[in-house]
């Protein structure tokens, strides 16, 4: 007949302990979930702001109620060159500033950034999505309009990124704007 053999005591006191600590951090750690503790890697909570001027169709200066006068790059586009020093006017260039100076100019806009990138690109601006007054996306609204591209920076993506390609997607299919004659989606600046 086997008879169970007593467990060691030294095996014994370290499972105890395991079950303890392990108790304890769950308690811990599910007493915290309760403080609502934002994390580390979220995006500041979203800021309303003034459109002052628009450079582009991927670039504006707003006056952002928190943080005074900034220039913001629309996350997610790329519109065509306009004002690039030493570079041509790109194809649907003048086009595309035209549509975000209609859309945007003097309005009441928010910003949200977005954890998967950056605050600020190598310029210094600001990268943001731009939400016009009716929760509407810029970008979105910009793309489908084929005013610019879906774009993605150093392989990362925006979180937006499937909406702005899906409208892109659709005015690639109606050769709206940009996709169109005469650019045919060819928007390149060159160097002069």
């Amino acid at each position: 007949m086997n008879t169970p053999k007593p467990l060691a005591t030294g095996h014994f006191r370290m499972t105890a302990m395991i079950v303890t600590v392990a108790s304890t951090l769950t308690t811990l750690l599910s007493g915290c979930a309760q403080l609502d503790i934002p994390a580390a890697d979220a995006a500041p909570a979203p800021t309303t702001a003034t459109v002052l001027r628009v450079t582009d169709g991927d670039t504006i200066d707003v006056r952002d109620d928190t943080r005074g006068r900034i220039r913001v790059r629309v996350l997610g586009i790329d519109s065509p060159e306009v004002h690039r020093p030493g570079y041509s006017v790109g194809c649907w260039g003048p086009e595309a500033e035209r549509f975000a100076t209609e859309t945007l100019a003097g309005q009441r806009i928010t910003l949200t950034q977005d954890a998967t990138q950056d605050a600020n690109d190598r310029y210094g601006r600001s990268l943001a999505y731009v939400n016009l007054a009716d929760g509407r996306d810029f970008a979105v609204e910009s793309v489908r309009a084929g005013m610019a591209r879906a774009y993605v920076y150093s392989d990362k993506p925006v979180s937006r990124y499937p909406d702005i390609l899906a409208a892109e997607n659709e005015a690639r299919a109606a050769l709206r704007g940009l996709w169109g004659p005469p650019c045919n989606g060819h928007t390149e600046s060159t160097p002069t």
